[in-house]
């Protein structure tokens, strides 16, 4: 009899684990340190400077616990998704960087 996959043993959950957790973490920092500006403001101010893809590429690193427990509970096919939203983010950072 074939073994039923875990939810998260997939690479879909993972992948989007992987792009939402990130964008999720800016969201946080922002609420709680610059809540008293609107939030386009603050992305137009962050692109403007230039930091808007320096401060995504480090919310990127939160993803790393998150890659941890999936390894942890053996879920390698969620983690192999959770890799592939660090390399779409990676890539669309140098797109910028090439771009700008």
């Amino acid at each position: 009899m074939k073994k039923r996959q875990a939810f998260f043993d997939r690479l879909l959950p993972g992948f989007v684990i992987g792009i939402i957790f990130p964008i999720i973490v800016f969201y946080i920092y922002y609420l709680l340190k610059y809540n008293e500006i609107e939030f386009k403001q603050y992305l137009e101010s962050l692109h403007r400077y230039g930091l808007l893809f320096k401060i995504m590429s480090l919310c990127v690193l939160t993803d790393l616990p998150v890659f941890y427990i999936f390894i942890h509970f053996k879920q390698y096919k969620g983690a192999r998704g959770m890799v592939m939203a660090c390399f779409i983010f990676a890539f669309a950072v140098l797109a910028y960087r090439i771009i700008t």
